[in-house]
């Protein structure tokens, strides 16, 4: 009740006349909150997470000029408390409930995602633009980033044998010995591509949310969520449909890139679960680290 009173504090103070307000969702870096059905407001819950959060209001406010097949979020406030923007109608679609589709609704919702994905794909962000430099990245210094990270994290844990370190370096000299990894031409990509951020009504897609995540890098990023093999999304074979309706030059080198993603799931683990202090997450990355091979 305490939170609620706050929440409607806050929203008067900025101007918003709200009666109804129910939790959305509770997240690592931020909560959402359901205004009205006609709002979502984001409220970040550490200093690092305003400018995060503030970076991806900018793009939906970019993006505004721009036409896509479903509906994205816009910008309705920003501000150093939260954010808001609007409230997506739709539901999310449960791997079960895919896959009694029939092949036709299959792929319909497979073309409904390839065509968003081409026209995110398609949007030029100018290099002199802000958001250019903001959300610029390549996959090379994120690799390199990434290795940095986690020697540094693994040192700081007192888990840095030289058996381990020899690995880590093993593990970098093969990512970055694969030349197709880094041929790409940059553009705009979700970057976080999954069911969880797919809304759906009568088995379309709708809407795409959650942007926090963007970069400007290799597109073949968008389909690293659709071609897993887990329930969280909706298996490899309807990543392979949209590969298809999406007109992939090259479906096979999409699918090699999603399978050493998948391999390096532990290091992600360990540097995720590092940051945002989720022992589990970070234990369980340790205890698989030198499983990983590409």
């Amino acid at each position: 009740m305490a939170l609620t009173n706050e929440l409607y504090r806050v929203l008067a103070g900025a101007g918003f006349d709200i009666r109804d307000i129910r939790p959305l969702s509770c997240g690592d870096d931020s909560d959402a909150y359901l205004c009205d059905d006609v709002y979502v407001m984001k409220v970040p819950k550490r200093e690092a997470v305003k400018k995060t959060q503030a970076l991806e209001f900018q793009l939906y406010r970019f993006l505004e000029s721009f036409s896509f097949p479903c509906e994205i979020p816009k910008v309705i406030y920003q501000g150093e408390a939260f954010n808001m923007m609007t409230y997506i109608k739709g539901e999310r679609l449960a791997y079960e409930n895919y896959h009694k589709l029939s092949e036709k609704e299959k792929d319909r919702l497979a073309c409904d995602e390839a065509e968003f994905l081409k026209a995110l794909h398609s949007v030029e962000i100018p290099d002199s633009h802000p958001l250019y430099s903001e959300l610029k990245l390549e996959v090379k210094d994120r690799f390199l980033q990434d290795q940095k990270n986690l020697l540094t994290i693994l040192k700081a844990e007192k888990l840095l044998t030289p058996g381990r370190q020899a690995w880590v370096e093993r593990i970098y000299r093969d990512l970055l010995d694969m030349d197709f990894l880094f041929a790409y031409r940059p553009c705009l990509t979700h970057n976080d591509y999954s069911a969880d951020n797919m809304l759906y009504q009568k088995n379309r897609l709708t809407g795409v949310i959650d942007f926090g995540d963007a970069v400007i890098g290799d597109p073949d990023n968008d389909f690293l969520c659709l071609l897993d093999n887990s329930t969280d999304d909706f298996g490899k074979d309807f990543g392979r449909r949209v590969l298809r309706y999406y007109g992939h030059p090259h479906p096979e080198l999409a699918e090699r890139k999603a399978e050493i993603n998948d391999a390096y799931w532990p290091v992600q683990q360990i540097l995720l679960g590092h940051s945002r202090k989720e022992a589990q997450l970070f234990e369980e990355g340790i205890r698989d680290l030198e499983t990983v091979r590409f």
